[in-house]
């Protein structure tokens, strides 16, 4: 019988262990600021400094680059040279806090916007990534369809060439 109790505090005491989970939140800090990036994206706002770190590590697709100025630049490029109509429709985010510490903000969305130079209205569908740390984005993985902006680069490319 003494075994027995032995048994039950060894077990009873195991599961006083703290056990870690990851948490998926859609109404946090992070998310919201997710959201507010989408928002300054599609208004052509890129006064963002502060959400991002400045040695950001950027993975779009297959291609890597760092850099805040670099990361911004493209984002302006689609304002300035190659689309007009900008929106973001379909949006989900939420921000993982995982049990290591790690923080990601996840976004699932649709772009839209119009050609400049072809006219051409375009959708594509996206996923981005962005991990957080001491409360900026240090690295930003992008996945979407590169065919509608190869399509708007190349017809802007060649009308400069004319």
């Amino acid at each position: 019988m003494k075994h027995f109790f032995v048994l039950l505090l060894v077990v009873t005491l195991a599961g006083c262990t703290e056990t870690k989970h990851s948490v998926i939140k859609t109404d946090d800090e992070l998310t919201a600021k997710i959201q507010l990036l989408f928002d300054k994206y599609v208004d052509n706002d890129f006064n963002v400094s502060e959400f991002y770190a400045e040695d950001i590590v950027c993975k779009i697709n297959n291609m890597e680059f760092k850099g805040y100025e670099n990361l911004i630049s493209g984002f302006q490029a689609h304002h300035n040279f190659l689309y007009e109509d900008i929106n973001i429709k379909e949006r989900y985010v939420h921000t993982n806090y995982f049990s290591n510490g790690e923080i990601w903000s996840n976004a699932w969305f649709t772009w839209i916007g119009t050609g400049k130079t072809t006219g051409n209205d375009y959708s594509n569908r996206g996923h981005f990534d962005y991990k957080w740390e001491d409360g900026k984005i240090v690295e930003l993985l992008a996945y979407y369809s590169e065919t509608v902006e190869n399509t708007e680069s190349a017809a802007f490319e060649a009308s400069q060439n004319n």
